[in-house]
């Protein structure tokens, strides 16, 4: 069974997939990534700068056996921005490319906007109401704001410290795989930044639209689960006909 790595979005962990591992069983073994800082890695320190925060999750997760029947990263927001890293990442250290690659609600690294966000309290908790994807009690518990806030500043550090690096010839640097790519309607982020993701790879590229904003995710969670379980279905069956016509040539 094909497997499937999830990232969390900035301020987010790996509960926030949870919800996901029963709807999915049946096509996928879901694997939700922990972030340090948060969730059962909550003693160890936050990390703030990207190049350093990909480098861990990429020993993390190359320092175990490649999965065997194949993988797909998905990642939401920030969470997109470390998936599309890991499959460039993890291939150079002895893993094969994944099957697919699912971004939700993330600009393509070219699309991305250099703005250093004011990450004061009163800036986090603005951006946290703008954006949606917050329960109310959050903002009425100072000790659940007290929790939620310096995750959300080193993540947003994380984001900010972000740097697309293109070498001279681009179509050396470009992903050779598939992307499916998600997207809230009401999302500011807006559709060229997600559309742009056709010049990140050589393979094909798929953009799906929900109603809502930057967490869609939350209130259309089966339709999107829905349409997951098509694309996970699809690279599932992909991997399984390359077996068997493997066999037959060695048969």
């Amino acid at each position: 069974m094909i497997t499937l790595f999830c990232l969390p979005c900035a301020g987010g962990s790996a509960s926030m997939y949870f919800p996901w591992q029963a709807a999915l069983q049946d096509v996928a073994q879901l694997q939700a990534v922990e972030l340090p800082g948060r969730g059962r890695r909550i003693r160890e320190p936050l990390l703030q700068d990207y190049v350093v925060l990909l480098d861990r999750l990429t020993d993390e997760l190359a320092g175990t056996a490649a999965p065997s029947s194949g993988y797909v990263l998905f990642g939401h927001s920030m969470g997109g921005l470390l998936a599309q890293g890991l499959a460039r990442s993890l291939p150079q250290r002895g893993w094969p490319a994944p099957r697919a690659l699912m971004v939700s609600a993330c600009a393509a690294p070219l699309a991305r906007e250099w703005v250093t966000p004011e990450d004061s309290d009163a800036a986090l908790i603005a951006a946290m109401r703008r954006q949606g994807g917050t329960r109310e009690e959050v903002f009425d518990c100072p000790e659940l704001l007290e929790l939620a806030l310096p995750v959300l500043r080193a993540d947003y550090r994380v984001c900010s410290s972000f740097q697309m690096q293109r070498p001279a010839d681009e179509m050396a640097d470009l992903l050779d795989l598939p992307v499916h790519v998600y997207g809230g309607i009401g999302d500011p982020l807006g559709s060229a930044a997600l559309q742009a993701w056709q010049r990140e790879t050589r393979g094909s590229v798929t953009l799906d639209w929900f109603d809502g904003g930057h967490f869609y995710l939350q209130g259309q969670q089966d339709a999107l689960l829905a349409r997951l379980r098509r694309h996970l279905q699809a690279h599932a069956n992909s991997l399984s006909h390359a077996d068997h016509a493997a066999a037959l040539a060695h048969a």
